[in-house]
């Protein structure tokens, strides 16, 4: 996606989110704000040291892989943005998040690191790019977040931390709540409800960081994506391409023949622009 068509994504995204044009604008041109690039899919700032910049091409592989692993192929083409300081993070309208992608620009934290992260903004833009821009605007934020979730393996939304908050009665929205998060405000409200982004503040008072409503997606929608496959993914996709409703593609996705949820795919739905 070339910038001139990022650039109504980032109004789009900045106008639901709130986060600043000016801020997020300045990823179209990385190396004007700070960063260099060592391959053309990946931008650093200039004090990443030698191993973490070796580190985050392999995290690219194996970010990519676990991509392919769910959507059966790769069509999108994100390019890296790494900070090693929260001062550029912020400088690039990070704010506090662990990652984020606009359109096809990821940018990563110093907390996110690793392909864990890379992954699920991965998946956002690999969704993304594979539904029209009208599926994508009626698809609920949890589902895209939950399949996020799922495809990056992080421990931090793993079912053992689903377990962790059950276990521990820490509060923690359960399945008919979580589907009323569509939007990314209700989405981020709910984050700023249940204190995934309170965990700060968590750690210090010698309290373990907490992710309830990543979890609560991940937990909702990892036996729903093992159940449908990748052959039910991209149905789900292009029911959704096709003007089905949410719930409609959802439920189509996960009721196929089980003979056709192993089948291999030998492509996905064409390719649209849309965008975290």
């Amino acid at each position: 996606m070339r910038a001139r068509h990022l650039l109504p994504l980032l109004l789009c995204l900045c106008w639901l989110s709130g986060c600043s044009l000016l801020q997020s604008g300045k990823i179209l041109a990385p190396e004007s704000f700070g960063l260099v690039q060592v391959t053309p899919e990946l931008y650093v700032e200039p004090a990443t040291d030698a191993p973490t910049r070796a580190g985050l091409q392999e995290d690219i592989v194996k970010a990519e892989s676990a991509v392919r692993a769910a959507y059966g192929s790769v069509l999108s083409r994100p390019v890296v943005h790494a900070c090693v300081s929260e001062a550029c993070y912020e400088r690039f309208g990070g704010h506090g998040s662990i990652a984020k992608v606009y359109g096809d620009r990821i940018l990563l934290s110093p907390r996110g690191l690793d392909w864990h992260f890379l992954a699920h903004e991965w998946s956002h833009a690999e969704l993304r790019t594979r539904l029209s821009l009208m599926a994508w605007w009626r698809m609920p934020q949890w589902f895209d977040e939950g399949v996020a979730v799922a495809v990056s393996e992080a421990p931090e939304h793993s079912e053992s931390h689903w377990q962790f908050l059950v276990a521990s009665g820490i509060p923690r929205p359960g399945p008919d709540e979580l589907r009323t998060f569509k939007s990314l405000n209700q989405w981020l409200a709910a984050v700023h409800k249940y204190g995934d982004g309170a965990n700060v503040e968590r750690k210090a008072k010698g309290l373990p960081a907490i992710r309830p409503v990543y979890a609560a997606a991940g937990h909702e929608v990892r036996p729903w994506l093992a159940g449908a496959g990748t052959q039910g993914l991209l149905a789900f996709i292009a029911g959704m391409n096709n003007g089905d409703s949410f719930e409609s593609a959802y439920r189509t996705a996960n009721s196929m023949p089980s003979a056709a949820l192993g089948a291999p795919s030998s492509r996905g739905p064409a390719a649209s622009s849309a965008e975290n």
